[in-house]
């Protein structure tokens, strides 16, 4: 008798798996490796496609905190006014008595950051009684004529920023004498 056939029989059937297994490895075909090698690739590059397009939707979704307003203003001299929850940008907007004033507002909150519908208002309750809202991640133009006599005006928000009693969300509209 072999030394082999001495062996108890699970331990011939777990050497025989072996060598099929080994022989199995060994016959691998060239062609089958290269099917591995390229489905590696296409894993890899799928990923990376991914990576590159969560972020690029990622940084245009923030681009407008990082890069500013988004669209061009409705008339060619409105003063931009940005909005958020740090206050309004500028604090102070400086106009001539009685011109016609255009504001661009551009609130870049989001809705989900604001109370009251996701909206930050201008309001100026001293003079003509304004009140605008401005839909969170969007622009909105507004016009009026500016007050006819100088001075400061007070304008603030009074949805989620904590109303008239914030002291970031004020700003002043400045009037000065019309030029003659």
């Amino acid at each position: 008798m072999s030394e082999e056939e001495l062996l108890p029989r699970s331990e011939r059937r777990s050497a025989l798996i072996e060598e099929r297994h080994a022989e199995r490895k060994r016959t691998q075909s060239v062609t089958y490796q290269a099917a591995q090698a390229r489905n590696m690739k296409i894993r890899k590059a799928t990923f990376g496609v991914i990576v590159v397009a969560v972020l690029g939707v990622g940084l245009y979704l923030a681009g407008g905190v990082f890069l500013g307003q988004r669209g061009t203003a409705s008339t060619a001299d409105a003063i931009p006014v940005r909005l958020s929850m740090a206050g309004f940008d500028p604090k102070v907007i400086t106009v001539k008595a009685g011109a016609e004033v255009n504001l661009d507002f551009w609130n870049q909150d989001n809705a989900m950051h604001l109370d009251g519908g996701g909206v930050h208002t201008f309001i100026m309750p001293e003079y003509q009684n304004i009140y605008v809202e401005i839909p969170a991640e969007a622009r909105k133009a507004f016009a009026f004529t500016a007050p006819a006599a100088p001075g400061d005006y007070d304008f603030y928000c009074d949805t989620c920023c904590g109303g008239k009693a914030s002291p970031t969300m004020h700003g002043t509209l400045r009037v000065e004498p019309a030029s003659a």
